[in-house]
């Protein structure tokens, strides 16, 4: 598979997990740890497979996406170690639409359009 596609592939498999955070990030307990490691697996994915290409590492599309990633991840830093840690919910809920954003603008930069998610789907 070339990396673009593992990029636009790995990329939806962290917005699945995104969106399932966002579901469960005032839950405390295993189950919202479960979704975050699973959640940090696919970033760490994204991650790797954006540095097999450097076009790919460069684009702006692609650091901005990762970025927002980032910030939606720092947000569940508070429950990383502690299953009864505190999110900023609010947060969550402003940062999650912008990785969406963030996803379809890189496929789009990408020539990957067609892999362009409805935003309604992943609410």
């Amino acid at each position: 598979m070339e990396p673009l596609q593992l990029i636009v592939q790995q990329g939806k498999s962290v917005l699945e997990c995104t969106k399932d955070l966002k579901r469960i990030a005032h839950k405390k307990g295993k189950d919202r740890s479960k979704v975050f490691e699973r959640f940090t697996a696919n970033k760490h994915s994204v991650q790797v497979y954006t540095n097999i290409d450097a076009s790919i590492r460069e684009n702006n599309h692609v650091q901005n996406f990762l970025q927002k990633l980032q910030s939606f991840s720092n947000e569940f830093e508070p429950a990383r170690y502690d299953f009864e840690g505190e999110v900023n919910v609010s947060q969550v809920e402003e940062l999650y639409p912008q990785v969406i954003e963030a996803y379809n603008a890189m496929v789009t930069e990408l020539g990957q359009s067609s892999e362009v998610v409805n935003f309604k789907y992943f609410k």
